[in-house]
Order: C-alpha cells, then structure tokens, then sequence
C-alpha cells in the first residue's frame, strides 16, 4: 500500500470529526480555522520567498535552504489540510445548531401556548392576585419555580415584602408596590413553567407538561399549603384590600 503524503492529515477521520462536533460550538471551530488560516499564511510566506515573502518574511526567507523553504511549504500545506477538514466540521456543526434552534424554537411555542391555557395566572382581582401567589408557593414547593429556594425562606420573603410595602418610595403606592410583586411573580412562575416543559429531554411537550402536574399533584397531597403559607396568604389579602392602607 502507497504511503500517504505527509501534507495529508490522514489521522483526521470522519469519527474524530464527529467528536468535535459533540464536543465543540460552531463559534469554537470557526475560533481555531482562523488561527490555522493565519498560520498557513505566515508559514507559507516564510518558505516562498520572492513575491509571497517579501518584506521581513522574505528576508528570513532568503536565508533558509530550498529544503527548508519547501519543508514550509509542505507545512503549510498540511495546516491548510487540517483546516479544509476543520471548516467542514464548522459547516456541519452551524447546520446541526441551527435544526437544535427551529426544534427548540418549536418547543417554547408550544410549551407558551399549553401553559397560557393550563395555568391562566389571572390577577386583575384580589381573588386572583391571591391565587397567583398560592401558586408560587406551591410550584415553588414542589421544584418547578424558577430560582427555586428552600420553601421556607421563598415564604418568608413574601412575608418581608408586607414590611417593605411601608417603605415604598413616591413611585407607588403601598398597594402599588404588594401588586408590582405580584405581576412580577405570575411572569416568572410562566416562564418558569415554559422553561420547564420546552426543555428537551428527548419527550413531547405534552408529556413534560403531564410530569409537571403530577409533580405539583404530589405536592398539594403532601400538604395543600403549610401553616406558615396560609398565615402568608391572609396578611397579603388583608394588605391587598384597598382600605387597609385607606387608598381610593
């Protein structure tokens, strides 16, 4: 069997490329095909001479034997190789990321869409404000918040935001500020709750969907709400009453 040209990379095989695109980013390949680019040119500048090697290149280059010029040569032949494979893993690589992103793409679509119809999350009405926040509690309890904290302290902070109210600068009022919460909590426990179902593990949207209710089923029969997260819930609808701070 022929030798093959030491200018050829033959070790490069479509198994070890195959590697690189498990393991690396478009964006990391394209990062080293540019060194390589730079580096052909400049050792190809060193063992041209003449035209290609002029400047302080050239002068470098005068000095060297032929052999040593076209050992360069045959150098940069070789980056130039390695990088031509290198590029076609970037290629494959950009194409494998961009059918990730449509899928995925697809996926927060569809979780947005099951989740606005699942979990509404109004809060136009003291009711619903109260709603929305038994349901951070929970979700929360039961691992599907976003930013999940021990149960514990995430209550505890609804607690403090009651004290914080009374501080509330001239942007808002008291009242303003307890429902500013509120909106902000019901827009990440959505996201939260997306995120949650688009994630994808290999499964449908629809059957994460179905774990996550299962999860949050086990945790309402564990217990419904703790004794510190009702006490929580009566002091915020008693603060979400308009004349508990005498607003009009």
């Amino acid at each position: 069997m022929a030798k093959s040209p030491i200018t050829q990379p033959t070790g490069i095989t479509p198994e070890f490329l195959q590697k690189l695109n498990s393991r690396y980013s478009s964006t990391e390949l394209r990062s080293v095909q540019t060194k390589f680019t730079s580096t052909a040119r400049e050792v190809r500048k060193l063992g041209s001479g003449g035209p290609m090697g002029s400047g302080l290149s050239g002068r470098i280059s005068e000095q060297l034997s032929y052999e040593q010029r076209q050992l360069l040569l045959d150098a940069a032949t070789l980056i130039e190789s390695v990088n031509n494979h290198i590029e076609h893993a970037k290629e494959k690589r950009v194409r494998d990321e961009k059918a990730t992103k449509r899928r995925q793409d697809a996926r927060n679509a569809r979780a947005k869409q099951l989740i606005a119809a699942k979990f509404p999350l109004l809060h136009e009405t003291v009711e619903q404000q109260l709603e929305v926040l038994k349901d951070a509690l929970v979700f929360n309890r039961a691992g599907v918040h976003i930013g999940f904290c021990d149960p514990i302290k995430y209550n505890q902070e609804w607690m403090k935001c009651l004290d914080d109210a009374h501080k509330a600068g001239s942007w808002t009022t008291p009242l303003g500020y307890l429902k500013s919460h509120i909106v902000s909590a019901r827009s990440e426990l959505i996201q939260s709750l997306s995120s949650d179902i688009a994630y994808d593990d290999g499964s449908d949207v629809e059957e994460r969907l179905n774990v996550l209710k299962q999860k949050v089923a086990d945790c309402l029969a564990r217990a419904p709400l703790t004794a510190a997260e009702e006490t929580t819930l009566l002091h915020w609808k008693s603060a979400l009453t308009l004349n508990a701070w005498g607003e009009v």
